[in-house]
């Protein structure tokens, strides 16, 4: 497993890649509400998304890596 600091020294690219095909238009069986799998990926990497930002920040300041 790869491991390292990111820092400002440090910094990092993060690259996401999103299945956009129509497989993910279908729901998923067995979740409450069925929600569409496109739905759930949306929804799991605006959360990881939202956590890189909060990691980013100090008080009120996002910090620029």
């Amino acid at each position: 497993m790869y491991s390292a600091e990111i820092s400002r020294i440090n910094p990092t690219c993060f690259l996401f890649l999103v299945d956009h095909s129509t497989f993910f238009q279908n729901p998923i069986i067995g979740v409450a509400g069925n929600p569409k799998k496109a739905e759930f990926v949306a929804d799991a990497l605006n959360k990881v998304i939202q956590s890189l930002v909060v990691s980013a920040s100090k008080d009120m300041e996002i910090r620029v890596y």
